[in-house]
């Protein structure tokens, strides 16, 4: 047999393998014996230990017959090894196969630890493909998964110990952020976790001062160890990018759970909607998120998201043409609009009658929803929750919500510098709709009423404004906050400002002063305890053990519901010319003589 020695050949493209030399030293006598398998991997050759303690760590070829072998000593009076003799040449055939019996999963989980810092969804079938690749070692799909969640937890601790930290992660979220809102709740009997609600100070803050007064309310299920659902309120900014108001998780999605979530929003909100116009809230409107609306906030419009009626409405007739002309109703401006659509509707199938008791126009119709959605028709919260759910649901729920914490945090200061170097009146998307209205508005003829009202008149109807109300009777005007082509008809004409009439939330100054507060840092956890006993006095309820909720994950592949990204975007608004009534173009570019 011909032997072969610990190093490799030497080739332009060769790997330099790990060798080991007499007087070589180690730490502890853990690395010793990890360093030994590390090199028992890379050259082949498997290995049995035959002495390991406290002062001495020796190690032998498994082949009957190969001599080679390490002795390893402790040295005096330090806690290092040191290597005393070694017989460094094999005269085996090493391992022919790629079973290692060295590839144990703690190895395997150190293999993959850097890949796994970076990307936490680095998957069990991609780890045992890469180890194969590198190491030319095969192992089974279940050592690369529990070599991952020993990675995951050496990084990120366990699952457990995230429910454990809770109560002191509150407690720092509280110290760290003055004013924001962090509480854990716990079963009576056994400490099991319950509820977890969150609320940054910068958040309370930017939504009660400078955003509409709209809320979007959604869920998304977590697929973790031990499972629960991530609740979300979220706000809308000037910019129409989100912004996440109130972040919850509860162990179970449920009736009572809600009515809480809802409860914690009032609270968290307090006197400040007395101050606020009311609120307009939308979501998917199931039983229980309509209960804890009409409890906690009876003022409050509450609209259906417009993807969850439309995709039911699809579903339920399977018929393209209804399904556009059902989309040309919600976005009709006036009920005489809208009663004209359900007409086509009726024609084409009476069942439609019986849809609208389910689902009440004045829920979800633009010509008779009472709140004002400023164009928003769906839940953008969705999307949101579906990839926190996506990026975090293999970390502990503390490291989770970090990672939200850590987005935030990002999301403030980029749009805060954003925001700095904007020097227009509105924000940019406001400008453009603006600029679109006052560029349909050559197309009108102004007839002045008065000081404030105003007749504009075009070839299909007459519309009012009233520049002081700042009212249109096609409502544009009112429903989306910003003037229609009619008002910047009746504004231009008296030589006012468009850019001056539209709501204060749709300002740059507005936008500033969203994000004009920061969101603090939070401690590394290993300081916790120790900024806790610096502190004066102590919350009781921080030495509460808070244990993991009784639900766990079920055995096998979890299904995987796919969130098609489209569904979330809002339909294309088909198009129909006022002059011609074709669909495909404007009244602007109408090619009809007049």
């Amino acid at each position: 047999m011909a032997d072969h020695a610990l190093m490799v050949p030497d080739t332009s493209d060769a790997i330099v393998e790990p060798s080991l030399v007499i007087g070589q030293e180690f730490p502890d006598v853990e690395t010793c014996r990890r360093t030994l398998k590390d090199i028992a991997i890379a050259l082949h050759f498997d290995l049995r230990i035959v002495k390991s303690d406290r002062s001495r760590f020796i190690a032998k070829c498994s082949k009957e017959g190969c001599p080679w072998r390490v002795n390893v000593a402790k040295c005096p009076g330090v806690p290092t090894f040191t290597i005393r003799t070694l017989q460094g040449a094999h005269t085996c055939e090493g391992v022919r196969n790629l079973h290692h019996h060295q590839a144990s999963v703690g190895w395997v989980a150190r293999s993959v630890e850097a890949r796994i810092r970076d990307n936490p969804q680095y998957k069990p079938k991609e780890i045992l493909q890469d180890i194969q690749d590198q190491h030319g070692v095969a192992v089974s799909y279940m050592q690369a998964w529990r070599g991952k969640e020993r990675s995951m937890a050496a990084l990120h601790g366990t699952f457990e110990e995230g429910y454990h930290l809770l109560p002191a992660y509150c407690e720092q979220i509280r110290k760290t952020n003055p004013g924001s809102v962090a509480s854990v709740f716990a079963t009576r009997q056994e400490n099991c976790f319950q509820r977890l609600f969150i609320s940054y100070r910068a958040s309370i803050y930017g939504f009660i001062n400078a955003c509409r007064p709209l809320l979007e309310l959604d869920k998304a299920d977590l697929k973790g160890k031990y499972l629960g659902t991530l609740l979300c309120a979220v706000a809308v900014d000037a910019d129409d990018a989100l912004f996440p108001l109130a972040i919850a998780i509860v162990d179970v999605e449920n009736d009572e759970n809600w009515m809480w979530f809802v409860s914690e929003l009032r609270k968290l909100l307090g006197v400040n909607t007395e101050n606020m116009p009311r609120l307009t809230i939308l979501s998917e409107r199931r039983r229980s998120i309509v209960d804890a609306v009409e409890t906690h906030f009876p003022s409050a419009f509450h609209g259906f998201c417009l993807r969850y009626a439309s995709e039911n409405f699809r579903d339920t007739f399977k018929n393209t043409k209804l399904v556009n002309i059902f989309w040309n109703a919600v976005y009709a401006l006036t009920a005489v609009e809208f009663e004209s659509k359900i007409a086509e509707m009726v024609e084409i199938s009476q069942d439609v009658i019986q849809w609208f008791q389910v689902f009440p126009p004045q829920l979800w119709a633009v010509a008779y929803f009472e709140g004002v959605r400023y164009g928003h028709f769906t839940l953008g919260v969705t999307e949101l929750l579906y990839n926190w759910a996506l990026e975090c649901h293999e970390l502990p729920i503390v490291q989770m919500m970090e990672h939200i914490r850590l987005q935030l945090t990002s999301w403030f200061n980029n749009r805060r510098e954003m925001g700095i170097r904007w020097a227009s009146i509105l924000v940019p998307s406001a400008e453009k709709r603006i600029s679109e209205a006052i560029a349909d508005a050559h197309c009108y003829q102004v007839l002045r009423a008065n000081e404030v009202e105003f007749e504009i008149v075009s070839t299909e109807r007459t519309n009012i404004v009233d520049i002081r109300s700042r009212v249109c009777s096609c409502r544009r005007w009112q429903l989306y906050g910003l003037p229609c082509a009619h008002a910047a008809a009746a504004l231009i004409s008296c030589g006012q400002n468009a850019h001056l009439f539209a709501e204060p939330c749709f300002t740059v100054a507005s936008y500033r002063e969203t994000y004009s507060q920061m969101i603090n840092p939070i401690p590394d956890k290993s300081y916790w305890k120790e900024l806790r006993e610096g502190a004066e006095g102590g919350a009781a309820n921080l030495e509460i053990t808070i244990h993991p909720p009784k639900t766990r994950r079920p055995p096998g592949r979890p299904k995987k519901k796919v969130l098609r990204v489209e569904n979330l975007k809002r339909p294309k608004r088909v198009v129909q010319c006022g002059r011609c009534h074709l669909l495909g173009h404007s009244q602007k570019k109408c090619t009809m003589p007049i």
